[in-house]
């Protein structure tokens, strides 16, 4: 079996700076930049390609990727994202033990009912507004922008 690597650099040579500029063109309707290297350009003609055939980056890390922050919302989809089905939250609260289940669809199970998000379990429970990450522990307390004070 030839490694993808292998494969790569020999077919390679046959694909000409000429043909790969028109081929730039043709996929993303602009001239290719003047210095960008052959390699990048075979790079970015077949992310392109593959992107037209099975679809590009999710709105999430589109945003994430364009404005080089993470936003609540970008925040708020990684944490739904990283639960899995089955999880389980508890939490003591007011001496009652609270649990809460993953459905896998996004949901939450508590109490025998389907909630959309933690925080709105969480404001179910207390009554008031509250982050469901924060109320049930998964936020990470983050640096201050000066260093430690």
């Amino acid at each position: 079996m030839i490694s993808r690597s292998r494969r790569r650099s020999e077919a390679s040579p046959v694909l000409d700076l000429g043909l790969l500029r028109s081929r730039w063109l043709e996929l993303y309707g602009t001239e290719a930049p003047i210095r960008m290297s052959r390699e990048l350009l075979i790079q970015a003609i077949a992310y392109r390609l593959q992107e037209n055939a099975i679809g590009g980056l999710s709105a999430i890390t589109r945003a994430a990727l364009t404005c080089g922050r993470t936003t609540k919302k970008v925040e708020r989809a990684r944490i739904d994202r990283r639960v899995k089905a089955g999880t389980r939250f508890v939490r003591q609260w007011q001496g009652r033990t609270i649990e809460v289940a993953a459905d896998g669809s996004g949901g939450y199970l508590y109490r025998g009912r389907t909630y959309r998000s933690l925080s709105a379990i969480a404001r179910e429970i207390t009554g008031t507004r509250w982050s469901g990450p924060a109320f049930f522990g998964l936020t990470v307390a983050r640096e201050s922008k000066h260093g430690s004070d």
